[in-house]
């Protein structure tokens, strides 16, 4: 263990008489361990009424939840399990309603490009245009070999979004977005606008497209891929 680790409880062990059980995630002296030793407990396999309902670890010094903050206290640990709960539950609201506002923005994205025109173009042409390419979760890198993914393209004066639809069982009499040596995609064109520039940066996180594409290895003779 890293010295530079801060001292704290983990989760060791489950058993349903004692709940979870917790640990120190570093060795302490003997002192200090003299200290805690009242609040702690040594756990064997034959310590619990049914090792098969065991899951983690279940040998050696551990305390339970409600000793916990005692053991916390004697040691001074500063990254308690209720300071930790705490962020954990921060964090999930954080991105709870991050999802929300993501999903509420893609929701207005799709109504104003569904209403889009969608003239033919050439994904390359498109490219090469544009000044900047969202890749909302790296779908089009790692789909795109495999007939999947989208894009924003954010162009002078317009902006594209494109869904690759080039997967054997899509319909791609509906593409007019030509990709090459692939079945193609469809795409939908709007003015640019400052509003629906700023939610496809929030759909996407700002992630940009970096023109790479994920590709499986093939695996013998006959490897090869969706859409291509």
């Amino acid at each position: 263990m890293n010295k530079e680790t801060p001292l704290k409880l983990i989760e060791k062990c489950h058993a349903p008489e004692y709940g979870m059980l917790y640990a120190l995630n570093k060795e302490i002296t003997e002192e200090e361990f003299e200290k805690i030793k009242p609040y702690m407990q040594h756990f064997t396999p034959a310590t619990f009424e049914d090792i098969m309902e065991i899951s983690g670890d279940p040998h050696g010094w551990m305390c339970t939840r409600e000793n916990a903050p005692k053991v916390e206290e004697t040691l001074g640990i500063t990254e308690t399990l209720d300071k930790i709960d705490q962020d954990r539950l921060q964090q999930r609201k954080e991105f709870d309603q991050n999802r929300g506002k993501k999903e509420k923005a893609q929701l207005e994205l799709e109504e104003i490009f569904f209403m889009g025109k969608r003239p033919k173009q050439k994904l390359s042409n498109l490219l090469k245009a544009a000044q900047t390419v969202y890749d909302p979760t790296n779908s089009f890198r790692d789909n795109n070999y495999y007939g999947g993914g989208h894009l924003f393209l954010i162009m002078k004066n317009s902006i594209w979004y494109v869904m690759n639809n080039g997967r054997e069982e899509n319909n791609w009499n509906m593409n007019n977005i030509e990709i090459e040596e692939a079945g193609g995609a469809i795409g939908f064109k709007v003015p640019y606008d400052e509003h629906v520039h700023e939610l496809i940066k929030i759909v996407s996180e700002e992630n940009e497209y970096t023109g790479d594409t994920y590709k499986e290895p093939e695996i013998g003779a006959n490897g090869g891929s969706c859409g291509i």
